[in-house]
């Protein structure tokens, strides 16, 4: 009887036990379903919110899902795809290399991954692509996933990493062939400079050699100066320091001095062959315009000198047109031309030198480079007219106001260059000794009384003993103990009317308008021409 009890009790409890287990499967049953649920509904929320376009298709292709990028990217609803549209024949797949892709994941299964400029109608879209095929673990059920992102933003920084790349090393290699031609540009009239220098020594040599081997140290020393001044120009355009100085001059009148000078050295660089010509409009009146006249000079200077340079025959003219009140200027040769897919490049720093013409007709190739930084500066345009074996045209057109007869004339010198200025005394400052005795020599022929300072202090204290006989100052900026800015100043305070002319190797703009802010009269920059010296005294000494 107990027994019975004990075997009743025994299978009660199993009974208890298994429904214990039972109420704990429901329940894990339950937590799974829960936890599925909130997976696919995480899932669901990422798919929908994250920027790359999906796309859901079933074994034979067509769309079963999509996400909401991947219907704003195409522009379609929902409605329009799902369990209707076939992705191998969807319309903006048509006839590219995606539509290949997606053909090949569908039939054989091939899975890929690549970046195409599409789809898309926006212009440098770049997009990479994935196809995946995906096999059910609980059926054999097939599906398939296409996954789409936009990389035009990638793209774009590496193809403007390549372009940047690109550039540098053909920047790289023009600087290195410009350096090069740059030595043998310097080297040739150094050595010019120097070997006849050393010829020079020997007196023994006839007036006639010595007037030659002169002329040539000459000539090479102003090759040189004009290579400083073009990479000198160069520099100041491209770091936005080339300064105008606006004013009113006789158009005429600055034509023929580019003219006058340009005719003069035809013979020294050996072109006294080629005709020059000057072509102005035949007028009564005195043509006035309002620009820089000293840049429009070097713009003409630097387009006939290219003109020269690549004309072997035939002739080069200069000149300008009046057009409904606008002049439009051009420099005209009949060298060899410049054929068109080229034309575009002339303008560039240093882009001679890729033509290889550099070793046939020398320079550095900054010349068209100057004038075109110097057209913008100026506001205006410059075009180019040229044809293989027909010449080159050159025209170009500045801003600047055609005004008529009611003009002040220019400043001319009170006392003749030519004259005899032994009445007068200038005080020289200069600390070295070289740049004295050049200028002493310059003056000599004037007969003018020179005074020697060799510092600021100096000066002043020399100007303050001989306030009274004095007649004008030619001023050194760089200068011990005192520069030639402070001692200007001093030298002013003592007698304002007294004229001071600064003379220094210092060429840039600034330097020009801190001498003229200090108080200086003049300026005459290093290298010196003598007769622009002389020209530059006489517009200041005094009357006597």
């Amino acid at each position: 009887m107990e027994a019975n009890k004990t075997k009743e009790a025994l299978i009660l409890e199993i009974e208890q036990q298994k429904e214990t287990i039972r109420q704990l499967q429901a329940q894990l049953h339950q937590m799974s379903q829960s936890s599925e649920k909130d997976l696919e509904h995480r899932l669901a929320l990422t798919i929908n919110n994250i920027p790359l376009a999906i796309l859901n298709a079933d074994r034979h292709g067509y769309i079963t899902a999509v996400n909401p990028a991947f219907l704003k990217l195409f522009d379609k609803q929902a409605s329009e795809l799902v369990d209707k549209q076939n992705i191998k024949f969807f319309d903006p797949f048509q006839h590219t290399e995606l539509q290949s892709k997606i053909t090949q994941l569908i039939d054989n299964l091939i899975d890929f991954d690549v970046e195409l400029p599409f789809p898309s109608a926006k212009k440098d879209a770049f997009f990479r692509c994935r196809g995946l095929s995906i096999r059910s673990r609980i059926s054999d059920g097939q599906s398939f996933l296409l996954i789409i992102g936009d990389v035009s933003k990638r793209k774009l920084t590496e193809h403007e990493l390549i372009k940047a790349l690109q550039k540098a090393e053909e920047s790289d290699k023009l600087k290195t062939a410009f350096l090069a031609s740059m030595s043998h540009e310097i080297r040739t009239p150094m050595n010019h400079i120097i070997g006849f220098t050393e010829f020079m020594k020997d007196l023994s040599l006839p007036a006639y050699e010595r007037e030659e081997y002169a002329e040539i140290i000459f000539d090479s020393g102003q090759l040189l100066l004009r290579l400083i001044d073009d990479i000198i120009d160069i520099a100041k355009i491209e770091s936005g320091q080339m300064q105008l100085h606006i004013s009113v001059f006789a158009l005429n009148d600055v034509l023929y001095a580019v003219y006058k000078a340009f005719n003069e050295m035809r013979s020294r660089k050996g072109k006294q062959h080629i005709s020059f010509h000057l072509h102005m409009p035949e007028t009564d009146n005195t043509v006035f315009m309002k620009t820089d006249a000293a840049r429009l000079q070097q713009l003409f200077y630097n387009l006939i000198d290219n003109a020269f340079k690549f004309t072997e025959t035939g002739s080069v003219t200069m000149g300008y047109q009046i057009e409904s009140n606008n002049i439009s200027f051009f420099v005209e040769d009949t060298g060899p031309g410049i054929p068109v897919d080229q034309q575009e490049h002339i303008f560039k720093r240093f882009r001679q030198l890729d033509y290889g013409m550099s070793k046939k007709y020398g320079g550095t190739g900054l010349g068209l480079a100057i004038v075109k930084g110097m057209i913008d500066l100026l506001e205006g345009q410059i075009q180019i007219y040229s044809e293989p074996e027909k010449g080159t045209r050159f025209t170009f057109t500045i801003p600047g106001m055609i005004v008529q007869n009611n003009i002040k004339p220019a400043l001319t010198p009170k006392i003749s260059p030519q004259a005899d200025w032994s009445m007068y005394n200038i005080l020289v400052v200069e600390d070295e000794r070289t740049n004295y005795n050049l200028l002493m020599i310059m003056l000599r022929p004037s007969k003018v009384k020179l005074l020697w300072a060799t510092n600021g202090k100096e000066a002043v204290k020399m100007a303050e003993e001989n306030l009274q006989t004095i007649d004008l100052v030619l001023m050194d900026i760089r200068l011990p103990l005192m520069n030639g800015y402070e001692a200007t100043k001093a030298i002013k305070i003592l007698k304002p009317d007294l004229p001071v002319i600064a003379q220094t190797a210092y060429a840039m703009d600034v330097e020009i308008q801190t001498a003229i802010a200090a108080g200086c009269d003049g300026y005459i920059t290093k290298p010196i021409e003598r007769n622009l010296l002389l020209e530059t005294i006489a517009l200041h000494l005094p009357a006597k």
